[in-house]
Order: structure tokens, then C-alpha cells, then sequence
């Protein structure tokens, strides 16, 4: 079974204006013959058509990115994740679980029920990993 994250969606504005400043970039380096910023402005035109999937599954978690029609995966094993934080108060009425692999962190935000089934998952794909709720003060 799979477990797909909350993850907002972009502002139509947001878009709109990271593609004019794109393509302001692309012009004025191809005007003043400054070819380091060529680059900088097409990726940010290619960055406003893209997705991204946050995906806890039996395999482990993944991050799913969409670049124009194209899939690039980012996925952790069950055997490389060592914690676990829950957060149920900061995301309100769903819940954050702050996945952690050695000194980095993921943040995922899943409904109540989702939650717990993808921690229920972690505790039998890996014993482990230690799993506990962030404290608030």
C-alpha cells in the first residue's frame, strides 16, 4: 500500500512571474554574452512545470519529482531510515512525520489515519528505527 503526502500547491502568480524572471535571465545572458547565467534561467522556467510526490510505501520513501513528463525518484530503503519524529500539533489536523536518515531529515505531512499506517509499516520493515513524538515547549 502506498502513502501519498499533503504537499500545497504553487500560487498561478508564483508561476507566472518565475517565468518572466526566467526568461529575463535568459535574455539579458544572451545579450551581454554572459553564458554562466544561461543555465540558472532555463532551470527555473523547467522548475515552475514541475511536481513533486511525497510516496511512504512497503519499498520505503520516496520523493517523486515530475519535470516536464520526465520521473526522477528519491528513495530511501526502510534499512537507511533511523528515526521517525511525529509532529501532530505544527500541521494541524494532519500529521508531520520528520523521517530521518543519518543527519538529514525529510518532512512529510499525512492525514491522521495515513500516519499512523505508515508508521505501523516502518516498525515491521525495519525494528530499528526509533520512533517518538516531537516535544513541544
Amino acid at each position: 500500500m502506498e502513502y501519498y503526502g499533503i504537499i500545497p500547491e504553487r500560487k498561478l502568480w508564483v508561476k507566472v512571474a518565475v517565468i518572466i524572471f526566467g526568461a529575463y535571465v535568459v535574455y539579458n545572458a544572451a545579450v551581454n554574452h554572459n553564458w554562466f547565467y544561461l543555465p540558472f534561467g532555463i532551470i527555473m522556467i523547467l522548475a515552475t512545470f514541475s511536481d513533486r510526490k511525497h510516496v511512504i510505501s512497503q519499498e520505503g520513501v520516496d520523493i517523486l519529482y515530475t519535470v516536464c513528463g520526465v520521473q526522477f525518484h528519491n528513495m530511501w530503503d526502510w534499512t537507511e531510515i533511523n528515526t521517525i519524529h511525529t509532529d501532530s500539533i505544527k500541521s494541524r489536523p494532519n500529521v508531520e512525520l520528520h523521517i530521518g536518515k543519518d543527519v538529514v531529515s525529510r518532512r512529510f505531512i499525512l492525514s491522521v489515519d495515513d500516519a499512523g499506517e505508515a508508521i505501523d509499516i516502518a516498525g515491521r520493515m525495519n525494528s530499528k528505527i526509533y520512533i517518538a513524538e516531537v516535544n513541544h515547549k
